[in-house]
């Protein structure tokens, strides 16, 4: 496991650190879901952490995306996706500005 900073997370490991907190995401009907493969945040999943966690989320001028849990234009976290940029909100709420993944994953 390594230490990463909240805003240096994508892909696999930023799946697997919304999926170590919240569960693993339920597949689609008729699909396999293996336990080694995080998939990555959909749009289902993020309108679900939305809901859950109270996210602010709009589309930034210089970042693409920027959300926030607490209304505070200094907690905001940016994402090149607005999925990307909800799940690093919901990881600073939920665990700080660093996250522990698995090494093959970064």
């Amino acid at each position: 496991m390594v230490s990463v900073q909240i805003e240096g997370l994508s892909g696999p490991a930023l799946g697997w650190a919304i999926e170590s907190i919240e569960g693993p995401a339920s597949p689609p009907a008729g699909q396999l879901l293996l336990a080694f493969c995080a998939p990555p945040v959909d749009d289902v999943q993020c309108e679900r952490l939305i809901a859950k966690y109270a996210v602010w989320v709009e589309p930034g001028h210089i970042d693409n995306w920027l959300a926030d849990t607490k209304r505070d234009p200094f907690q905001r976290v940016a994402g090149d996706t607005r999925a990307i940029a909800v799940c690093r909100a919901v990881l600073l709420k939920l665990s700080g500005n660093t996250v522990s993944v698995p090494a093959e994953l970064v």
